[in-house]
């Protein structure tokens, strides 16, 4: 479980979540954080142990957790606690029913595109978008770029954007 950074929002959503999951014989496993923030539970130092990471937040909370589960077999599940919702798939009043069709397998897995982006020898991966900028205000950078291992040249520019087809439907809200 993976929750925003107001305890006082979602303290009463994870009493409902405890709830669901104590009628579904479903074991909650909290990050050293979680377990902090909220004073429950016992740490998991493991989480890739979880069938499904179960997030009560918004967007940002959600792009958090999917990069925290980035490359393991977990699949992530929101639930809407913040403005936009677009990454969350229940809304806070369809908690307890989809988290019951949840915790009873009823789900459909999609795999979400990323980006792998290289800078100055670092590699890492974005869920949602890449931006890059010049660390020089008012200083052109030029990026060299590629697709799918394509090179597609250099382009001398002021930043770019990269967004993945759900970062940029973000960009539309």
């Amino acid at each position: 479980m993976i929750t925003h950074g107001k305890p006082a929002t979602i303290g009463p959503a994870l009493e409902r979540l405890e709830k669901v999951a104590r009628e579904a014989g479903v074991e909650l496993l909290l990050p050293d954080e979680e377990v902090e923030k909220h004073g429950v539970g016992e740490p998991e130092s493991d989480l890739t142990r979880a069938d499904v990471a179960v997030v009560l937040g918004g967007d940002g909370t959600m792009l958090r957790a999917l990069q925290r589960f980035l490359g393991s077999d977990v699949p992530v599940i929101g639930v809407n606690f913040g403005r936009v919702g677009f990454l969350a798939s229940i809304q806070p009043n369809e908690l307890e029913s989809g988290l019951a069709r949840v915790f009873s397998g009823d789900y459909r897995v999609v795999q979400l595109t990323t980006l792998e982006v290289e800078a100055d020898g670092a590699r890492a991966t974005a869920v949602n978008d890449v931006v890059v900028l010049s660390s020089i205000r008012g200083r052109m950078i030029e990026l060299a770029w590629a697709v799918g291992g394509e090179d597609l040249g250099i382009q001398p520019c002021d930043g770019m954007i990269c967004s993945t087809p759900s970062g940029s439907t973000a960009y539309n809200l």
